[in-house]
């Protein structure tokens, strides 16, 4: 059977029932059925699809048929079905043909095939992972490889360690936010001490890693960050955060009357203050 526009089908559907006016609806009120008519679409046996419902016509194909399918419905400008996606995900032989897709020139394949893959919580993947974050040429792909690595930490620590030192700043970045979020490993640590001490300029983001890794052996450093002259608010808050995170205290009074940041905080509070009273 060729491929189907089912959503072209579901448009078709809803129509049709707005048209008999089942019910006397706003437009906002349809629009918020919508859910609703998708349900009762799935159910609904279509000539178009072979004389099986939406829900069914995916039933029993292969996961490169599957995989097949989506690469054509993009190549076509078409989106892919809500059905077809879902049995991508749940489709036991789908995990290959969907971590074949990684390797695609095409940035919107890989990024479905990434969101699939995330669904399926694919172990088998985290490689091609690593690979997409220290090689990929677009950047939402590097940072949605990189989220997905960060729901599996552990699994990809000893190959993200391995490919650390060669990544480029941005993919090292990645590599922390992931590292960050592994048990207690001396290597592990001393990456992100190291690549919190070598961003002094980024300080706010590298001390967010050491806050999320847990290691109050960070303290002392993290101290003579936040004594650093020249400091703005927003990286004053984040040191602070940090430390305290780790069981720190820090109380010094500092001065950031002339810090933009610091004055839009200040201003927003001012009215937040202003409307509360107004309200009482």
């Amino acid at each position: 059977m060729s491929r189907i526009d089912i959503d072209a089908l579901f448009e078709n559907y809803m129509r049709e029932r707005v048209s008999k006016n089942e019910e006397k609806l706003t437009l906002e009120e349809w629009e918020n059925k919508i859910p609703e008519l998708y349900e009762d679409f799935s159910k609904v046996p279509f000539a178009e699809l072979g004389g099986k419902t939406p829900a069914e016509v995916y039933a029993g194909r292969s996961g490169a048929n599957l995989a097949a399918e989506l690469c054509e419905t993009l190549e076509e400008g078409a989106e892919p079905s809500e059905f077809l996606c879902r049995a991508l995900a749940e489709a036991e032989d789908a995990e290959e043909p969907l971590i074949a897709l990684l390797d695609e020139e095409e940035e919107e394949k890989v990024m479905y095939a990434l969101n699939l893959l995330g669904e399926r919580g694919s172990a088998k993947a985290v490689p091609k992972y690593i690979g997409l974050v220290l090689f990929g040429a677009d950047g939402h792909v590097k940072e949605l490889a990189a989220e997905l690595l960060s729901e599996r930490s552990e699994e990809a620590k000893e190959g993200v360690l391995a490919a650390y030192a060669d990544a480029d700043e941005d993919a090292k970045a990645l590599f922390c936010d992931v590292l960050s979020r592994c048990r207690a490993d001396g290597r592990v640590f001393a990456v992100l001490k190291d690549a919190f001490l070598s961003h002094p300029d980024k300080a706010a983001m590298y001390s967010s890693y050491l806050a999320r890794y847990g290691d109050e052996s960070a303290l002392p450093l993290l101290y003579e960050a936040i004594e650093r002259p020249g400091l703005d608010f927003a990286e004053f808050r984040e040191l602070k955060f940090a430390i305290e995170t780790l069981g720190g205290e820090y109380e010094k009074k500092r001065d950031f009357s002339a810090d933009k940041t610091y004055k839009k905080i200040r201003e927003q509070s001012a009215k937040d203050r202003k409307n509360t009273e107004k309200q009482h």
